[in-house]
């Protein structure tokens, strides 16, 4: 069964962007999307989060952001 979540993320700029989080229930993937595109999967693991891929090219400072956010929907 499919999970979603809808997450805000404050950009350097100061603005913020949605996305959405797809994940599988007792998965330990979580993929983001903008819009409908995939921009990046990240893997729970001990305590910190891993990226798995990159297929939106994500920035370094936006990957950080995003690990933040998805922390909030590790229980």
């Amino acid at each position: 069964m499919t999970e979603q979540f809808d997450i805000q993320v404050m950009l350097a700029d100061g603005t913020f962007a949605d996305y959405i989080v797809k994940t599988e229930r007792d998965s330990d993937v979580y993929q983001v999307f903008s819009n409908s595109e995939h921009l990046a999967s990240f893997r729970a693991s001990e305590g910190e989060w891993i990226l798995e891929d990159n297929t939106g090219n994500l920035e370094t400072d936006l990957q950080s952001r995003l690990k933040e956010q998805l922390k909030g929907l590790r229980t």
